[in-house]
């Protein structure tokens, strides 16, 4: 907070950090214009780990949804993601009028805090219009959110589930290779059933699954670094260890079944392959018949690998549990225009959307990783922390 030099500006901090809480807030009141909050969490293993911020302008807000912590070296020397919303312009109409799905998404996951100091924030947010923006927040609440009440659908696994069934839609006769990347920085103890039945099954989802019966399973595939990738990099394999969190013990008993997943860190188009990820990304890729990829859609978020940032069904799927806070955006086609599509590209002097040289507008993404996807070279090669 020393570097918070305007004191008339307000600003609100929601944090994780239980241990410091008391501490910060003694040094909050340093500065009358900030305020310090940290939302209840009753499980020992959750934590607070969005990582975002609202910025109010004179006449508009913007949110940033962010991988990166606020500290220094998560923005020098990691490979972090961002997203920019478009600066949101005050309501035209009535600023009661009709919100938006994404203002609505916006103000259920600000609501789910419960936090008092957050009651002025969520009433600003309202004023303005976020109809602009083209994505869908993926929000994780901590909590069990049983099937009977109103909050199964909203976050977790369930909320990507049913979003992925409303808005994405795989072409019929043109969809071959299709394949989920997922890739993060910790991978805490993860069980074979909870992987294959409930994550892999949820981000298979699509709208017009039923009715397409000739699209093959996709291939599921895990982007970690390989002990070599992490000790060639930047920082390190000791310095590596503070933030790619995967654990010896747990990888020697999964190693079995879980190293045909992995794929190595390789991010050499987009300047990052010695700079380990910190990012986590979940990504639905396919190949048309002349072997282009497409994108089906995409998820950058704070929500690394776990049952605490996902959720566990329970009772026969009629609850999911839920550890931490987590926030990301995720896109697809359907949000823009009807001939949208996305497509991966690591050039950072081509990420303008652009016609594809046919009526279709091509929407860039940069992917954190190369494609194709490349194996680890054998197994018991996936990094792990030392202790």
């Amino acid at each position: 907070m020393s570097n918070v030099k305007n004191k008339s500006i307000p600003v609100t901090i929601v944090h994780g950090l239980r241990e410091s809480a008391r501490d910060l807030m003694e040094q909050a009141r340093q500065w009358p214009n900030i305020t310090v909050a940290t939302p209840r969490i009753q499980d020992r293993y959750g934590v607070h780990h969005t990582k975002a911020m609202l910025l109010f302008f004179r006449d508009s807000i913007q949110l940033i949804v962010m991988t990166a912590n606020m500290i220094p070296q998560d923005w020098q020397v990691m490979t972090q993601g961002v997203y920019r919303s478009p600066k949101c312009s005050f309501k035209t109409n009535n600023p009661t009028s009709a919100a938006s799905p994404f203002e609505t998404d916006l103000i259920k996951y600000l609501r789910a805090y419960n936090l008092s100091c957050l009651g002025s924030t969520i009433a600003s947010v309202s004023r303005y219009d976020w109809s602009v923006c083209k994505a869908i927040l993926i929000a994780s609440v901590p909590g069990y959110h049983r099937q009977s009440g109103s909050s199964f659908c909203n976050w977790g696994l369930q909320r990507l589930a049913e979003v992925l069934c409303q808005y994405v839609t795989l072409p019929t006769y043109n969809c071959q290779n299709s394949q989920i990347i997922m890739q993060c920085s910790s991978m805490p103890h993860s069980p074979e059933k909870w992987f294959k039945e409930q994550v892999s099954r949820a981000m298979a989802e699509f709208k017009n699954r039923r009715s397409t019966l000739s699209i093959k399973s996709p291939r599921v595939c895990v982007v970690y670094p390989t002990v070599t990738a992490a000790s060639n990099s930047f920082t390190g394999r000791d310095m590596s260890g503070d933030f790619l969190r995967f654990e010896k013990a747990s990888y020697g008993k999964n190693h079995s079944w879980f190293d045909p997943y992995l794929y190595e860190w390789k991010s050499e188009r987009a300047g990052r392959q010695f700079l380990m990820p910190h990012i986590k990304t979940y990504t639905r890729t396919y190949q048309d018949k002349n072997g282009k990829i497409h994108i089906a859609w995409h998820l950058l978020t704070s929500a690394n690998l776990s049952r605490a940032a996902w959720g566990e069904y329970q009772k026969n799927r009629t609850q999911i549990y839920i550890k931490s806070f987590e926030l990301g955006v995720l896109f697809c086609p359907s949000l823009w225009d009807d001939n949208a599509d996305l497509v991966p590209d690591n050039d950072l002097d081509s990420m303008q959307e652009r016609s594809s040289g046919t009526e279709v507008a091509e929407i860039k993404v940069r992917l954190p990783f190369d494609l194709p996807l490349i194996h680890h070279p054998e197994p018991l090669q996936c990094f792990t922390r030392l202790t």
